[in-house]
């Protein structure tokens, strides 16, 4: 039945005995499909009462029968604003729900904030979401009546009622004619409320340096947390801590208390799942009372496994209004439930705020001596130590140990101590049967000449890494000395090669491991005279850089002569300490193989003068280019 939708049954609400233990709602809305959300939502709990014009509003709030509004800014012709901030001027108890878009929320956010504005509904909305909008509301109003009973909410009585009533109708039918041009001029001359905080706004003759000055300012300014240096929370704490008997810094702290506790209740209704995780967080740091939060923690659990479709027996409906000990013991019975579903789950420790271990705390600090509390708390002792077990015989160490941790204070000192001494075995055994393992695998490596190829996978690394672990290892030594061995003799064979580079780092990689003996050595030894010489074959300067002592001409070839055969020889040779001439190699020639030896012939009886480097006699290796021609009698030359 629709009170507004009939004048006798409007009558008959106006006539409702306010004592009356139903709640009603009243909804101010031209949208059909909410008003039958709502009412699919609210069933046969709560009488709703539908009207669809501003001055009906007006009669029910002023004749006292009703305390929660629901209104739909679709429906109104003015500034929401403006109309909300009539309404709690003239109800300050009203416990007002708006429903609209993004968009209307944004311009709402300060009265959202401050509570002026209870709750705020996105629309469309599914029955769901509108059920925990509806008991919400009445939570806050329950709670409102049991803190003034005899308060009913009406703005004044007699005469002055009616003149109110008038007076609502009155504005009401001229914002609804007027609609933009009433907005406009209400808009400019009514300031919106402002936030309702405890304490009024500093004054700028307060030093800002003053602590309850800066927290005011904060929470008018709903600055809850942050920033860091300048929020309510912590500046109203650090009142508190100098001074604790600061009636302002304790009402100012439950306020923000509240608001935090507002922000996150907002959040999970709205299904803001992560944004009302993190808000109840903060509200718990913030100091709410554990009952509350974990009420509100049990929420969001039964909201997460509805939106991802768990299985998880449900916890009991917790958003049925109750009061002092009932609630408390409905909350109670509640976390247990989904302590018990976690433990059975094997949910112990790893979810922050939805495992058996953060359900059985705050049963715990709600009722720590309960014989139900008590036995939740053995259950999860036991399952705890259970699971550390099974994560040793895993060998999944850091999550046995995880476990103990989170059993020590919850189990008893003996099991918690025994787990950890079980936990400290199973990791040396572990360490032991990995040593061996190692070892085996290196020695297995040797036999395969995998010793430093591939990088992580090679006798060397297997090695290596249990001389890191254990450089005592029994086996280990030998095991090194065979890989030593096998790296020398891998040096000598690319030395023999004259492959130098390899040689070197054979014998680097032997150096490495810590392998030292005769052979490395004299191979070291023997690779160090071989670079050198290499380097000094390389080191060649021009003949004609040097000091020629004595030639002798080279014997022109009598074939060569014959054919009237020209050419030139070129020749690298070595100037001894003495100046003698030696080693002389071929170099170039042309044409090749005709005057070749004719030119070592001579250049072997050559002198030079001793290169000195330092003030002493050295060798030094050179080259030359001796040419064979007809014109002349063939002489020796420089290089070409």
């Amino acid at each position: 039945m629709l009170p507004s939708d009939d004048q006798d049954d409007e009558r008959d609400l106006l006539n409702y005995s306010f004592a009356s233990e139903i709640v009603e709602l009243v909804v101010f809305s031209i949208d059909e499909a909410f008003l039958q959300t709502l009412r699919e939502a609210v069933g046969t709990a709560r009488r709703i009462w539908h009207v669809p014009s501003a001055d009906k509003v007006c009669d029910l709030l002023l004749a006292g029968q009703v305390g929660i509004l629901v209104l739909d800014v679709q429906a109104l012709a003015e500034d929401v604003g403006v109309f909300v901030g009539q309404l709690k001027r003239q109800f300050p108890d009203l416990v007002l729900v708006v429903a609209g878009n993004r968009e209307t929320e944004n311009l709402l956010a300060n009265l959202i904030s401050a509570g002026t504005v209870y709750r705020f509904i996105h629309k469309p909305m599914s029955p769901g979401r509108a059920k925990l909008f509806a008991d919400a509301a009445v939570r806050k109003y329950l709670e409102q009546r049991k803190r003034a009973p005899a308060a009913p909410l009406k703005a004044s009585a007699g005469a002055g009622a009616d003149n109110n009533r008038l007076l609502w109708r009155i504005t009401a039918a001229a914002l609804l004619v007027l609609a933009g041009v009433a907005a406009a001029v209400l808009y400019h001359r009514t300031p919106l409320p402002d936030l309702p905080a405890r304490a009024p706004a500093p004054d700028n003759s307060v030093p800002e340096s003053s602590l309850p000055a800066r927290a005011e300012a904060a929470l008018a300014a709903n600055r809850l947390t942050a920033p860091s240096d300048d929020n309510a929370l912590d500046l109203y704490q650090q009142a508190l801590a100098r001074n604790p008997a600061d009636a302002a810094a304790r009402a100012g702290l439950a306020e923000v208390q509240e608001r935090l506790w507002t922000k996150a209740e907002n959040a999970l209704l709205e299904e803001r799942l992560d944004e009302a995780a993190a808000a109840i967080d903060t509200a718990r740091k913030a100091g709410v009372d554990s009952g509350r939060i974990a009420l509100l923690t049990a929420r969001l659990t039964k909201s997460r496994d509805r939106l991802r479709g768990a299985a998880r027996p449900r916890p009991p409906d917790d958003t049925r209004p109750e009061s002092g000990a009932d609630a408390g013991r409905h909350t109670e019975l509640m976390l247990l439930g989904l302590a018990e579903t976690r433990i059975k789950e094997g949910d112990l420790i790893d979810s922050d705020n939805d495992s058996a271990r953060f359900y059985v705390r705050e049963v715990l600090r709600m009722d720590p001596a309960g014989n139900a509390v008590q036995a939740a708390r053995q259950s999860l002792a036991a399952a705890l130590l259970a699971g550390a077990r099974a994560d040793l015989e895993r060998h999944d160490f850091e999550h046995a140990a995880r476990l103990l941790d989170a059993a020590d204070g919850i189990g008893s000192a003996a099991n918690v101590e025994s787990g950890r001494q079980l936990l400290a075995a199973a990791r040396r055994q572990a360490e032991v049967d990995s040593w061996d393992q190692l070892l085996k695998t290196g020695r297995d490596r040797l036999q395969q000449d995998r010793l430093v190829e591939p990088a992580t996978d090679s006798a060397e690394y297997y090695l290596m890494t249990l001389r890191g672990m254990n450089p005592g290892y029994a086996g280990l030594a030998s095991a090194l000395q065979d890989l030593g061995q096998r790296l020398v003799a891998n040096a000598r064979h690319t030395l023999d090669l004259k492959q130098y580079d390899a040689a070197h780092n054979w014998l680097a990689e032997a150096a490495a491991v810590g392998y030292s003996s005769a052979e490395a050595g004299a191979v070291s030894r023997e690779l160090e005279a071989a670079v050198n010489q290499q380097k000094f074959l390389t080191n060649i300067v021009d003949a004609n850089d040097l000091q020629l002592v004595k030639t002798v001409k080279p014997v022109y070839p009598v074939r060569a002569l014959a054919k009237q055969t020209e050419g030139w020889v070129e020749l690298d040779f070595t100037v001894t300490e003495s100046g003698e001439v030696r080693d002389i190699a071929v170099h170039a020639a042309n044409p090749p193989g005709v005057f070749d030896s004719a030119a070592v012939n001579a250049l072997a009886q050559w002198r030079y003068k001793p290169v000195l480097k330092d003030a002493k006699p050295t060798a030094q290796r050179s080259r030359i280019r001796i040419r064979f021609t007809l014109a002349a009698p063939p002489a020796s030359g420089g290089r070409a």
